[in-house]
């Protein structure tokens, strides 16, 4: 049983990886069996300085072969300790070592030639027989790989399934209590609970919607993580406001859907804008906003501001009639 072949494409960069080991330990023992003292792993850095007919920094190995720093200096150090080439500083900028041939390395160089022409030789008759272009598979995938590397990709996936797994629905009175207690969460963390926020939180159906306004709750699995209520200011002005998500499920999508529904509410009731408030403390929220198309309004505080904490916030405000909202 071969357990990383099994694993498919969940293994792909074991298996990657492992092939590359193979190609790498065939070189190392031809080179050997020829009594040749070079490794297959510095062959890249070596042609390369070779190639070039100034001597050449780390930095610009590293950008020439797209590797990293330390990987060159790694190879670089070998290269000098076996004398194949040579390091010094450089005249104009002696913070600067560059890295040129040697005597033995243009001998070896001389010698090695012929034996690299083979090393392609018998690579390209390997897939060739294999029926594969190699090359062209693997300057596509780089391509793909420019357009959006690796992590993004996993991340966005995790993004969406976390995103599809939350259920949005409508307040009722049977859920009331979830409404306080997720924002008196909120509250008590970054703030405090002022006596507004009891007057709405312990009484949304009156201060909420029969104003006009909507509330909107987020389930993950069985349990209740998230809620959001959308308040309405004037006929064109909606304004989005007590947003909580408790602690444990953050970072997991819900603040996002929850911001998309609340936007298609305002939208299903008649808004042309919606407005929020928010605090530069809340780097997470602020960005969140500002994905949808959200803008900070210069205002300043005033005496009539409602909350004790408003005077420290910013206000944001989105104009629906412009703006196409993401997903």
């Amino acid at each position: 049983m071969d357990f990383i072949k099994e694993l498919g494409y969940l293994a792909i960069a074991s298996r990657m990886k492992r092939l590359t080991d193979r190609f790498m330990r065939g070189g190392s023992q031809a080179y050997k069996s020829l009594n040749i003292d070079f490794e297959p792993r510095w062959f890249t850095v070596f042609y390369l300085i070779y190639t070039q007919t100034a001597p050449l920094s780390i930095s610009e190995i590293a950008s020439s072969l797209k590797i990293s720093h330390p990987g060159v200096i790694q190879t670089t150090q070998m290269l000098i300790k076996k004398g194949l080439i040579k390091s010094f500083q450089d005249c104009q900028d002696r913070r600067i070592r560059r890295l040129a041939k040697t005597k033995k390395g243009k001998e070896l160089l001389n010698f090695l030639i012929p034996i690299w022409n083979d090393f392609e030789t018998a690579t390209s008759e390997l897939f060739n027989k294999a029926g594969v272009d190699m090359l062209d598979i693997i300057q596509k995938v780089e391509a793909q790989l420019d357009e959006e590397d690796v992590d993004s990709r996993i991340i966005n996936r995790i993004k969406q399934r976390q995103y599809d797994a939350i259920e949005i629905f409508d307040f009722t009175s049977k859920f009331k209590e979830y409404f306080q207690k997720l924002n008196y969460e909120w509250l008590e963390k970054y703030f405090k609970v002022e006596d507004l926020d009891r007057k709405i939180l312990f009484n949304p159906e009156e201060e909420i919607i029969l104003k006009g306004g909507h509330i909107l709750f987020a389930r993950l699995g069985d349990e209740i993580v998230g809620t959001t209520a959308v308040l309405k200011r004037d006929e064109k002005t909606y304004e989005i406001a007590k947003m909580a998500v408790t602690e444990k499920a953050q970072g997991r999508q819900i603040g996002r859907k929850l911001t998309k529904k609340a936007i298609a509410r305002a939208r299903e009731k008649g808004a042309k804008r919606l407005v929020l408030k928010t605090d530069n403390r809340l780097r997470a929220a602020l960005n969140l906003y500002r994905s949808f198309g959200f803008k900070i309004m210069q205002t300043k505080p005033t005496a009539s501001e409602k909350y004790e904490r408003e005077r420290f916030g910013i206000q944001m405000k989105l104009d629906l009639i412009s703006e196409e909202v993401q997903s």
